[in-house]
């Protein structure tokens, strides 16, 4: 994650949107550890077997929110999604293409495909082109 593509409040926009889920994957539902909370507390607030926790992966239950657009600028609210750490990387996974492809961008390469050239790489339009 390339922190300077990001607005500079995004951990607030995070934050928010973390917390209207209940710290719960919008893919899974799967709960997830909430801000400080210490992975021995979080295991009692789940109510889990001694088995369950030995065999939980830590990592699995940070809550992340995910770009649905890839472009880590569009802060619109429906472009954002509360997602589990392997919800959000099979997302991404699935994206790949486009991820490669606005990266390219990103770094000055062109686009070949470009069907409209006043539409964004999110789906918007630029209205400072009409």
């Amino acid at each position: 994650m390339d922190s300077r593509l990001y607005p500079a409040n995004w951990d607030d926009i995070a934050q928010v949107i973390k917390a209207e889920t209940g710290w719960s994957c919008k893919q899974c539902g799967q709960s997830c550890r909430e801000p400080g909370e210490a992975w021995v507390d979080f295991l009692k607030r789940m109510n889990w077997t001694l088995g369950r926790a030995i065999a939980a992966r830590p990592g699995c239950y940070v809550l992340t929110v995910a770009h649905l657009d890839h472009v880590p600028q569009n802060i619109d609210r429906k472009n954002l999604k509360a997602l589990c750490a392997p919800c959000h990387c099979r997302y991404d996974l699935s994206q790949m293409a486009l991820k490669k492809a606005l990266k390219r961008e990103r770094q000055g390469q062109l686009s070949l495909f470009t069907l409209d050239p006043l539409i964004t790489p999110y789906g918007g339009t630029d209205d400072r082109c009409r």
